[in-house]
């Protein structure tokens, strides 16, 4: 059964004012963005104001990992949902047909390997994060409870994207208000009522996925989907793995990469510093991840426009809409930043209330959050790519920023100056990072002027 709305949406995709379109799409997707990422902000915030700092810091050695299972979620759903978004423009049936079996039965075999390793090697995990101690010991009870909700969690994230790239970002909204109005509640029963500590946040967070993945799953199975759903038919379709593959091994690699390069920092700072610089790198991430949310949001809107009208080849379009959706961002993020670089102590605080940061930590957080108003062309570049199937070109410049950048630079200046240098290090590379992929998008744009409308 298809939508009566979906005909629309397409339509405004396609043809719509773009701006228009951007605000239409864009605001409840930031929402969306908002809330999830708030979760894990809310997360850090219980750990840090109602149980300690050691908790916080083994939380923050078990992120990257978590971000694994993220990272799978988001192989299958971005990849899923790039071919679903160009399957729609060209009117391919046949395909869209495929997606959502296709999807489910990739979330459980994913899901059931992720499973068995994080479970029996979590403690080995965060040591090699650079946990000892206390901290190992919780960040090794987040992790393990975390991990065993693994399939909700990949099986539910998934879905969200195949509905982003039908145009329902506002059902994936509702669900993750769903998701994050349980997890704040479960959060405060666990912590503060029970104080079963980083265990209790983990299982808050398993259940509330279980809860906002009903109402995301229901509108496939009332047939308001654009897409065909048969329960009785699920079927692994081989001719879709390797396409969503190409698009989604990005996904995967992305939270893959970041854990090398957490290794580094998060071993630098713990070789160099003590538990508190830990704790300071994971609470600086986390106001920077906050500050962000905008740019994601819009970033997930321009998804569909860009994947829809490649279907359609309507390439001058994507060009327009990008250059749009990244005028756009840059000034959000401007809004944002000026405070963050004023007072960052004051946001800071809402994490670790009860730290005295130094000078040396204040400038620390403005070395890391200093090119952060010029993200927004890297992170729509990223989306650019994604949607048009670009895979390859997305690992290049994820293993430079990583394997190539920001581990060696890292380590170099880390050397030299310690714990400013891990700072150092994560900023240039950053730098060169950023001028890379403004190269490569300049270039990408030139190819799609060859396409024959």
């Amino acid at each position: 059964m298809t939508s009566q709305k979906q005909p629309q949406i397409t339509d405004e995709i396609l043809q719509g004012n773009l701006v228009k379109l951007m605000f239409k799409l864009s605001i409840p997707s930031i929402l969306g963005v908002l809330i999830v990422s708030l979760n894990t902000f809310i997360d850090a915030l219980f750990a840090g104001r109602f149980i300690n700092a050691t908790t916080f810091a083994g939380i923050a050695l078990a992120f990257p990992f978590t971000g694994i299972v993220e990272g799978l979620a988001a192989l299958i759903g971005v990849g899923s949902a790039s071919i679903l978004s160009r399957a729609i423009g060209s009117g391919d049936l046949k395909t869209q047909s495929k997606i959502f079996s296709n999807f489910i039965v990739l979330s459980i075999i994913a899901s059931f390997f992720i499973t068995i390793i994080g479970y029996e090697f979590g403690q080995e995990l965060i040591t090699l994060m650079g946990g000892t101690g206390e901290v190992a010991l919780e960040g090794t009870k987040y992790l393990t409870t975390y991990i065993l909700g693994s399939i909700i969690f990949i099986a539910g994230t998934a879905c969200g994207e195949i509905l982003i790239a039908e145009g329902q970002i506002r059902i994936t909204t509702i669900s993750m208000c769903i998701f994050v109005a349980v997890n704040v509640f479960l959060n405060y029963i666990f912590i503060i009522t029970f104080d079963w500590g980083a265990s209790g946040l983990a299982l808050a967070t398993i259940i509330a996925m279980i809860v906002s993945s009903i109402n995301s799953f229901s509108y496939f199975f009332r047939g308001k989907s654009f897409i065909p759903v048969n329960l009785k038919k699920m079927t692994f379709a081989r001719d879709l793995f390797l396409p969503i593959l190409s698009v989604g091994i990005a996904e995967l690699f992305f939270p893959v990469i970041n854990l090398l390069q957490d290794s580094v920092v998060f071993n630098s700072l713990s070789t160099y510093g003590t538990s508190t610089d830990i704790a300071f790198f994971g609470a600086a991430g986390q106001v920077i991840a906050l500050a962000f949310i905008p740019v994601s949001g819009l970033a997930q809107a321009l998804q569909p426009v860009i994947g829809m009208n490649y279907g359609a080849k309507k390439t001058k379009r994507i060009k327009k809409a990008y250059f749009v959706f990244a005028s756009c961002g840059i000034i959000l993020l401007l809004l944002i930043w000026v405070p963050l670089q004023l007072s960052p102590k004051t946001f800071l605080s809402f994490i670790l209330p009860d730290t005295n940061f130094t000078n040396d930590d204040l400038f620390h957080f403005r070395i890391l959050s200093i090119i952060t108003p010029i993200w927004p062309l890297a992170t729509f570049s990223n989306t650019l790519f994604l949607s048009l199937g670009k895979g390859g070109t997305i690992l290049f410049v994820l293993l430079l920023r990583t394997i190539g950048l920001k581990i060696p630079m890292v380590l170099f200046f880390a050397r030299i100056y310690e714990i400013k240098g891990v700072y150092y290090g994560l900023c240039f590379a950053d730098l060169i990072f950023m001028i890379v992929v403004i190269v490569l998008t300049i270039k990408e744009f030139d190819e799609l002027k060859k396409i024959k409308v």
